[in-house]
Order: structure tokens, then sequence, then C-alpha cells
């Protein structure tokens, strides 16, 4: 962390930029492809914001994002411990809150997985989880009979 971190209260997560291109590639080359831009960021996960910014190339004045997909996965062992140790302890409230015009979270619960979406009330929730439950069953369907299908021709539409 940075100079004062230890005294901060709060989640320190850095969110680096990642552009898709979907076009004629297959599925798994596509995936395969994406899999390793990811990976390669990995190596720059303690970058500032400024310094993200100054090499994406998007002027300064415009968001860097405008839009968070977020995969998170759940350790079930972990949870049961948290859970446990919350016993005789009254949840009042919780909230997770966003700054970004629309979050989707893939929630990989070890046998299963779940979708959360955060939007602006202009955006329809529902129908984003929709759109990538579709997408998700459309990739894994072309992964089981035809994983050079191109990226480009998997429906979203539900």
């Amino acid at each position: 962390g940075g100079v004062g971190s230890d005294r901060a209260l709060g989640m320190f997560i850095n969110t680096l930029p990642l552009r898709v291109t979907l076009g004629e590639q297959g599925v798994r080359s596509g995936l395969k492809a994406a899999h390793a831009r990811l990976s390669g960021l990995l190596a720059h996960e303690h970058a500032s914001l400024v310094l993200a910014q100054r090499c994406s190339g998007v002027p300064a004045s415009t968001p860097l994002f405008n839009a968070l997909l977020n995969y998170r996965h759940i350790d079930v062992e972990v949870n049961q411990q948290a859970f446990e140790a919350w016993q005789g302890i009254e949840h009042l409230h919780g909230e997770e809150r966003t700054n970004y015009p629309l979050t989707l979270s893939v929630n990989d619960e070890g046998v299963g997985f779940s979708l959360t979406v955060q939007a602006i009330s202009s955006i329809d929730a529902q129908q984003v989880c929709a759109y990538m439950q579709t997408a998700l069953e459309g990739v894994v369907s072309a992964l089981e009979q035809s994983s050079e299908m191109p990226l480009a021709g998997l429906s979203v539409f539900p």
C-alpha cells in the first residue's frame, strides 16, 4: 500500500481497463486471448489510477470506465466460518455501492454461479442479468459443440 494506507479504512482494489474485441475470432481462442490479457494485467495490479489513465490514451476529462465486470470467487468454507463468527450478532443493514453506471458481478459459489447487477435507474438490471446469462449459456454451449464458432455470432438476447 501507499503511504498512510495502514491508517485508512476500506478496501483498496485497483481496477484496470480491458477492452475485449469480439469480431470473427472463435469462442475458444477469444476466451484464451482475454485470459492472457487479464493475466498480463496482474503485473500492473498496483498501478495508480493516474498511471492507468495516462497509459490508456483516454483524455483526462473522460472517465476510464463506464461499466465494471467483477468476478468473485466465494470460498464456501471461509463463508461458513464467518457466519459462525457472527452468531448472536444482529445484522441491521448492509449495502454494496458503486460509482459506475453499471456493475455486473459474477459470483462463483463453488457449486454454481449467481449474477448481481447494480445499475443506474435508466438501466434495467434484470434485463442485464438475462443478457449475461444467455451469453454465458451460449459460450458454454459453443465450447461443448463448436469451439471455433465466432464470438460475434453468439446470441445475447434471452
